[in-house]
């Protein structure tokens, strides 16, 4: 006997097929946004551990995984200097303004997008101050940590042009330094 002759084996089926039809779950999807990025740098003496105060810092450029190119700083002027806790902040508005290649937001802050080929970006920064040998540091950005925090060494000065503050306690993350 076929499955279309028997109405016994029919009718159980059906209600299977329409309880199977009735019991769909919804799932939303929120799409991932792009999220503004910014740099907070501390300067550090790495011989006796205290932040250094009056030390200048600027963007010098950018490499974007999205177009494959490094961007010099549009702004080459743009430095910030360390305050008394021997740190600066590059905030997406400044990261923006330094014209380095990030994509903006309609706020004009530099962003990174969630999507593979655009979630990374490497900030090449300058330390510089009377007395120092300028060094450079290049620090790594993602879409998954928007906003970094880096502790730089810069050597002990030549001269007595800045002053050492308090030592800024806890572990350090130091970004890598470019050998030029």
């Amino acid at each position: 006997m076929g499955l279309m002759r028997s109405p016994c084996l029919i009718a159980p089926l059906a209600a299977l097929v329409l309880a199977a039809c009735g019991s769909r779950r919804t799932v939303l999807v929120t799409p991932k946004s792009a999220r503004p990025v910014e740099i907070e740098v501390e300067v550090y003496d790495p011989v006796t551990n205290y932040v250094w105060e009056g030390v200048s810092v600027r963007v010098v450029e950018g490499y974007h995984e999205w177009s494959g190119c490094t961007c010099q700083a549009g702004e080459p002027d743009l430095w910030l200097t360390t305050d008394e806790t021997g740190r600066v902040l590059f905030t997406a508005e400044h990261l923006a303004a330094a014209d380095i290649g990030f994509l903006e937001n309609e706020r004009g802050e530099a962003i990174l997008e969630p999507d593979r080929e655009s979630d990374e970006a490497f900030v090449l920064v300058e330390l510089d101050a009377i007395g120092f040998d300028r060094a450079q540091f290049d620090v790594p950005l993602s879409w998954s940590e928007p906003s970094v925090f880096v502790s730089l060494p810069f050597s002990e000065p030549s001269s007595p042009g800045l002053h050492v503050r308090a030592s800024i306690g806890g572990p350090r993350r130091v970004a890598r330094r470019l050998e030029r």
